[in-house]
C-alpha cells in the first residue's frame, strides 16, 4: 500500500500528534493489546478491509502486516497492554495516509463488572452503520453526554425508534433467558458482537436479532453491552430504569467470553 505511515510514539496515551490535510475519509479501528497480544487482530483486519470495500476505499491488509506495525509500535512506545487506534485517511477512493498510535483506555472496574454500569438512551443514527468510519458530530455529542451524566456509554435509538448500538459498543437485552440484539444491517458487525453470537451457538442460548423498540427495552430482564475496552458488560441502568446485572444468561456469556479471549479483569 503506497502512502504515508506514521507510527507515534506517544505512550502514556495521549492525543494523537498527526493530523493529515483537510477533506479526507477516515476508516479507523481500535485494537486491545494484552501483555503483548492483540485480541482478535485477524478480526480487526477483516473488519478494516469489509468498511474500505463499503466505502469504496482500495485497501487490501494483511495480518502479519499489520501485526509488524503494532510491533514496532509496541517497541518505540516500551508497553505492553493498552488500546491502539489504526487509522486510514483516503481521498478520491485511496488510503493517503496511516497512523497508529495508543489512546486513553477506561476499562471497566471490579464493581461494574459485578454491579452494571449506567447508560442512557441518545437520539442518533450512523450514516453507513457497517462501515466502521468516523462521525465526529456523533461521538462528540455521545462524549458529552456521557461526561455531563456521569455514564459509561449512551445507548443509540434510531430516529425510527428501535435501539441499534452503543456509542462505541454492540447492546445486548435479555428476556426469558433469550439474547435480542439489533439485526446487523442497523449496526456495525463488532468483533466482539461476532464471538457473543458464536458463544449463544456453542451455549444453546436462543437469539433473536430484531428491531427493538424502546419500550420493549423498559421490559427487558437484562442489558450489556459488549465491546474492545469492556469485554461483556452488564448494564444497571438505562435512564431511570433498572435491569438485573447478576442474570444468569448474562453471568453465562461473560464467561464463556472470558475463556474464548482470555480477558483479563
Amino acid at each position: 500500500m503506497l502512502c504515508h505511515t506514521i507510527i507515534i510514539n506517544n505512550h502514556p496515551a495521549g492525543a494523537a500528534t498527526f493530523a493529515p490535510p483537510s477533506g479526507h475519509g477516515l476508516l479507523y479501528e481500535v485494537i486491545r493489546v494484552t501483555g503483548g497480544a492483540f485480541l482478535f487482530l485477524n478480526d480487526h483486519v477483516d473488519r478494516l478491509n469489509n468498511s474500505a470495500q463499503l466505502a469504496g476505499v482500495g485497501l487490501a491488509l494483511s495480518a502479519a502486516d499489520v501485526r509488524k506495525q503494532l510491533e514496532q509500535l509496541l517497541q518505540q512506545n516500551g508497553v505492553q497492554t493498552g488500546n491502539i487506534r489504526m487509522e486510514y485517511y483516503f481521498a478520491a477512493g485511496k488510503v493517503q495516509y496511516q497512523a497508529a498510535y495508543f489512546i486513553p483506555h477506561h476499562y471497566p472496574s471490579g464493581q461494574d463488572y459485578r454491579e452494571g454500569v449506567k447508560t442512557s438512551l441518545l437520539v442518533a443514527e450512523r450514516i453507513r452503520p457497517n462501515a466502521k468510519i468516523m462521525q465526529p458530530e456523533l461521538r462528540d455529542t455521545a462524549n458529552r453526554i456521557i461526561a455531563e451524566k456521569n455514564l459509561y456509554e449512551v445507548i443509540l435509538v434510531h430516529p425510527d425508534g428501535y435501539i441499534t448500538e452503543g456509542s462505541r459498543s454492540t447492546v445486548f437485552m435479555v428476556k426469558d433467558g433469550t439474547l435480542y440484539t439489533a439485526p446487523e444491517a442497523d449496526v456495525l458487525p463488532g468483533i466482539t458482537r461476532r464471538y457473543v453470537l458464536r458463544i449463544c451457538r456453542d451455549l444453546s442460548i436462543a437469539l433473536t436479532e430484531a428491531r427493538i423498540t424502546t419500550d420493549e427495552l423498559y421490559g427487558m430482564d437484562a442489558v450489556f453491552i459488549a465491546g474492545t475496552s469492556p469485554g461483556v458488560l452488564p448494564v444497571a441502568l438505562v435512564d431511570a430504569y433498572r435491569f438485573d446485572p447478576a442474570n444468569a444468561t448474562v453471568r453465562q456469556i461473560m464467561k464463556k467470553y472470558d475463556e474464548l479471549s482470555g480477558f483479563d479483569r
